[in-house]
């Protein structure tokens, strides 16, 4: 299971003699920005604790990850939707036998389909445009990963790990199935090119907090809430609500929520208070 360290993927001369070689161009547009500090990776590894797991990686590169995971995990399974990354990978990546590359999009990948057994982790250094999408789709499966730990953009670390009075809707969403951990903060100069923006190393360890149609009702609730985060969270109730500012009030009683407070400042059991309170009613004027 011991990889190969003969190429040293963080070195600008090596990535971009892999890139010539796989007919890969760096394209931003993807979000690529290929991870080249090793203190980094070595946070990255520490934070997995993969030893023995099988593990997903999501937006491989040209396997600098990828090589260290080998190190680790019983299986990887390295994911691009990028070809160029697919043959990169592949090429840097040949001597290890327990890593497998292919071409996909992680916004529609099945776990289950991949091999990957139960325990399973996942990372990966995000593009920033589908972070949210990425994992929320991960870990709202019924068999999510048991962790993963992955580099966002600081911002959106941010707003995912914030405390009470800062929540966004994303936030409401991955905490209702994660706890997450924002680990490190991470300079452009790691990568190559460097992005415009700093990143964050965070984890995410799977945690069901209410059942799957409380949280459906719950994050149904928040969508339409959070369109008026500006305004109290009366205000966004009786614009969830179809404009009916009476229900509203009687939501909020039932659920024992100030009128006055901003979304964000909502705990998910304040929440899902709401969500069933509002159900209720509707349940009742049907």
């Amino acid at each position: 299971m011991r990889a190969s360290r003969a190429l040293d993927l963080t070195d600008p001369a090596t990535i971009r003699a892999v890139a010539r070689r796989s007919g890969l161009t760096i394209r931003r547009e993807l979000g690529q920005h290929l991870l080249i500090d090793r203190d980094v990776l070595d946070a990255i590894i520490a934070a997995l604790g993969a030893d023995g797991a099988d593990l997903l990686e999501i937006g491989c590169g040209i396997g600098t990850l990828t090589a260290e995971l080998a190190r680790v995990a019983r299986s990887v399974i390295a994911v691009d939707i990028d070809a160029a990354c697919v043959r990169a990978t592949r090429l840097t990546q040949r001597d290890n036998a327990n890593v497998s590359v292919i071409r996909a999009d992680a916004r529609g990948i099945e776990p289950s389909e991949l091999g990957l057994r139960a325990g399973w982790l996942a990372t990966g250094n995000l593009p920033y445009n589908i972070t949210g999408v990425v994992l929320s789709r991960l870990f709202e499966m019924d068999e999510p990963p048991r962790r993963g730990v992955f580099l966002v953009q600081r911002e959106v670390a941010a707003r995912l790990t914030a405390g009470p009075g800062d929540w966004s809707l994303a936030t409401v969403v991955l905490r209702s199935v994660a706890t997450i951990e924002r680990l490190r903060d991470v300079t452009p100069a790691a990568f190559d090119p460097s992005p415009a923006v700093h990143s964050s190393v965070v984890r995410l360890s799977a945690r069901r907090e209410i059942s799957a149609e409380s949280r459906r009702r719950v994050i149904a609730l928040a969508r339409l809430v959070f369109q008026q985060r500006r305004k109290t969270l009366r205000h966004g109730l009786t614009h969830a609500l179809g404009g009916d500012a009476v229900a509203a009030v009687a939501v909020l009683n039932a659920g024992g929520v100030q009128a006055g407070v901003r979304p964000g400042t909502l705990s998910l059991d304040e929440w899902q208070r709401l969500a069933d309170a509002a159900a209720e009613l509707r349940g009742r004027s049907s």
